[in-house]
């Protein structure tokens, strides 16, 4: 049986191209890009020319039957755009496919912005959970990062920078003492590693632009203490002062800070409570 190479490319700097992956570029008929263009480029500088088919997200059936046939006439590589393939991208699909029809399959690693966020982040990371891309919509993405904010282990999300503050604004409101790392354009020119608050986020990047990591440090110890532990009766005087102070604050955010300090309860547990994770 012939063998599927995943190939992990660089997720800026083309110098961080293994020797490994050059060659094993260089020797396969075939690779799968998730873009082509993007993969060109790192097949120009190894002078490599296999032939280069795209499969990606909105690829239908018939573009993995073809990628199989391929797979069944000689060995072919998987590339990502960037990164590890098959992590967040639908080279899984590819994988998937390649086990059930009983081929070889042969990883090459190489570069990861999860790991190289995690490497740089100054936190105890013994464990961590990978999100990918947080929800577009407002109202989901709020509920992943409340269970994000519950987890007693670092949280990993990549984000667009359209969307940068918006989800800023929510970890602010979810848990707003939290730190975090924020990775922009890791590997490349204008690689930035920014560490503090989301609130204070926010102020720094006023206008993102280039590709984002955040890395939510985990619940601690000393936050463990959470809205379930509330009293009925400072759940009850909550939802009271709520909605005596509804009509007079138009966002969410204003509504718990109001709260918070009508009641003098901690703002994590009156966000919480408000939005039925008590």
């Amino acid at each position: 049986m012939s063998t599927l190479y995943v190939v992990a490319t660089p997720i800026g700097n083309l110098e961080d191209l293994t020797r490994r992956a050059a060659r094993v570029l260089g020797s396969v008929p075939v690779v799968i890009a998730e873009d082509t263009r993007v993969t060109r480029k790192i097949l120009d500088e190894i002078g490599a020319k296999p032939t280069v088919l795209s499969f990606h997200r909105r690829s239908s059936n018939r573009s993995l039957a073809n990628v199989t046939k391929h797979l069944g006439n000689g060995d072919v590589a998987l590339v990502s755009d960037a990164g590890t393939p098959g992590v967040n991208d639908p080279g899984q699909t590819i994988v998937a496919a390649a086990v059930e029809l009983g081929h070889d399959i042969v990883p090459l690693p190489g570069a990861s912005s999860i790991m190289a966020a995690l490497s740089v982040s100054g936190l105890y990371v013994d464990q961590f959970v990978a999100h990918g891309f947080l929800p577009a919509s407002g109202g989901k993405r709020r509920r992943l990062l409340g269970k994000v904010a519950q987890e007693s282990v670092a949280g990993v999300v990549f984000e667009a920078p359209h969307r940068l503050r918006d989800t800023l604004a929510d970890i602010a409101d979810v848990m707003p003492d939290r730190g975090l790392v924020v990775c922009r354009e890791l590997t490349k020119m204008h690689e930035e590693i920014w560490r503090g608050t989301a609130t204070e986020a926010l102020e720094h990047f006023d206008s993102p632009k280039g590709e984002f990591l955040i890395v939510v440090a985990p619940l601690e110890r000393n936050e463990a203490a959470g809205p379930s532990n509330l009293k009925d009766d400072d759940l009850k005087r909550i939802n009271a002062t709520a909605l005596a102070l509804t009509d007079s604050y138009g966002s969410r955010r204003d509504l718990v800070d109001a709260v918070a300090k009508k009641t003098g309860l901690p703002r994590r547990q009156v966000y919480q409570a408000l939005h039925g994770e008590a």
